[in-house]
């Protein structure tokens, strides 16, 4: 009589997958348990989120399911699954629907016969805040994007980072060191995949996840702080670069109303000088170089302004933005109030070129016929100096981008290669003579420039080459007492994320710091 193996190889093969099951639950459940992101009962700023958990030799594809709440029953989560979500590896972003809610997520392992085999229930939340809060603040758009509709934009004024629907997906965390209530300035993603800013006139590098990396720490005990303003860099070289304002008292030896400054130290009056740094520090805070603006102030042709308008006791020539060319070694420094731009060599701070009006005995106006109060300023990737121009000494006091060729030697003037000209026509605030503060461009991938024109009018849009809007966008608040939507006051610098890649970048980064 012959045996029958049939029986044996079922009963075989039934322990083993028993006590492989019995396996993957037990580390899913526990040694492995903090390799899984998001981390048990994390509280997160965003909903776009990278899932990752270990990877098995055995599976060929992975997958996560996410359900709305706060689920202990396998039957009550699988009833409420909202999001599923496939992929080749054990990193998976999804994006939950819902800020200010509870969620319940799990892994699934598929095997190479498409068996699934699932994870222990795992729970986070996402934090909530008014500044996402979409019947408080919005980002109405009012021209699709269809080239960067993978793009992502962060407004300084409402602190969030937006899609191109305008669907707010991260915002800024507050804590000790980052007090929601400092308004932040100057807000992006930089090349490490971190986030920098400043707030409160100091500034900050943090993760996608809030994490803070870094921060100014240079202040003394009793000394005046540093204050930092407009615009801060994460560079190439792993250093940090910024411009400090400072002031210079000195002390008048005759009383006149017109330009005394009552020091509340003593009864003596003292004439204010204010001026900006632009410095280098490394990661541990240890100031690397410095760019003296009151040398500059005092050695240039500023020297014959300054001794002849002394009525004008501080003196601010409002520098409010720079650009750090690291491959060639050169700074572009933006002056709004004399609507001047000089390009510094690095690092021996020599003044290569002065853009705009040179002074001379007699000259009294500032200005030149390509920008006027202008602000940000930065290089093409073909090499051409673009600015956001503020243009208030035009007729029309509508903004324009300017895009100029530099002249092949010193001394030289600019040329003007492109222009756009802004429009108001979708803008809730189409007053021309109200205060320009503000306003930035970048050029992104494909030809074409991102910009925010700031207050008054507030609207951030994409144009190409060919002077077409790509996409727009009105950033606003609810006013409840006139009961209509207004500008963001505060809204001030813009910028952008230019794609996915760039996005899931700033993720995964901020996963490795936890």
């Amino acid at each position: 009589m012959g045996c029958d193996f049939s029986f044996f190889s079922h009963i075989i093969q039934y322990m083993r997958r028993f006590l492989f099951f019995l396996f993957l639950a037990v580390s899913l459940g526990g040694r492995v348990n903090a390799q899984v992101i998001p981390k048990e009962g994390s509280k997160l700023y965003y909903r776009i989120i990278g899932f990752s958990f270990p990877a098995q030799t055995w599976a060929v594809k992975y997958g996560i399911e996410v359900a709305v709440g706060n689920y202990t029953s396998e039957q009550d989560f699988g009833k409420n699954i909202s999001v599923s979500l496939t992929g080749k590896n054990s990193k998976i972003i999804g994006e939950v629907p819902y800020f200010g809610s509870q969620y319940t997520w799990r892994v699934v392992f598929f095997s190479k016969g498409m068996s699934k085999t699932k994870s222990i229930l795992y729970h986070f939340s996402t934090r909530t805040s008014p500044d996402v809060d979409t019947n408080v603040t919005r980002l109405r758009v009012t021209k699709s994007a269809e080239k960067y509709k993978d793009a992502y934009v962060f407004l300084d004024g409402t602190r969030v980072l937006y899609d191109m629907k305008g669907s707010p997906v991260w915002f800024l965390p507050g804590s000790d060191q980052v007090n929601r209530d400092a308004f932040p300035r100057d807000l992006k993603a930089t090349s490490y995949g971190t986030i920098t800013f400043i707030a409160g006139f100091q500034p900050f590098e943090i993760t996608y996840s809030g994490k803070l990396l870094w921060q100014y720490t240079g202040n003394q005990p009793g000394r005046v702080i540093d204050s930092f303003h407009h615009e801060f860099t994460h560079l190439q070289n792993g250093h940090y670069m910024g411009m400090e304002c400072l002031h210079r008292f000195t002390l008048l030896p005759d009383f006149k109303d017109s330009i005394a400054h009552n020091n509340t130290d003593s009864m003596k009056f003292y004439q204010n000088t204010q001026y900006s740094c632009i410095v280098e520090y490394d990661a541990n805070n240890k100031l690397v170089w410095r760019w003296n603006g009151l040398d500059y102030k005092n050695n240039s042709d500023l020297s014959l302004w300054m001794n002849k308008n002394q009525n004008n006791w501080d003196h601010d020539l409002h520098e409010n933005a720079f650009y750090f060319d690291e491959q060639h070694k050169t700074i572009y420094l933006s002056f709004r109030n004399i609507s001047r731009v000089i390009k510094i060599s690095y690092p021996d701070g020599k003044v290569l070129n002065t853009y705009g009006t040179i002074c001379k005995p007699g000259v009294s106006t500032w200005g030149n016929e390509l920008f006027c109060n202008q602000h940000s300023c930065k290089l093409t990737t073909e090499g051409h100096l673009y600015v956001f121009n503020n243009n208030t000494c035009g007729s029309s006091h509508i903004p324009k981008i300017e895009v100029m060729q530099e002249p092949g030697k010193s001394g030289g003037d600019l040329k003007k290669l492109w222009e756009y000209q802004c429009t108001l026509e979708d803008s809730v605030n189409t007053d021309a003579e109200h205060f320009h503060s503000g306003g930035n461009v970048i050029e992104i991938p494909g030809k074409s420039f991102f910009v925010s024109m700031s207050k008054p009018y507030c609207k951030v849009f994409i144009v190409n080459n060919d002077k077409k809007v790509l996409w727009s966008a009105m950033p606003e608040k609810y006013n409840v007492d006139k009961q209509k939507w207004e500008m963001p006051f505060e809204l001030y610098r813009a910028s952008i994320i230019p794609d996915r890649a760039a996005l899931e970048k700033l993720i995964w980064a901020s996963e490795k710091e936890e």
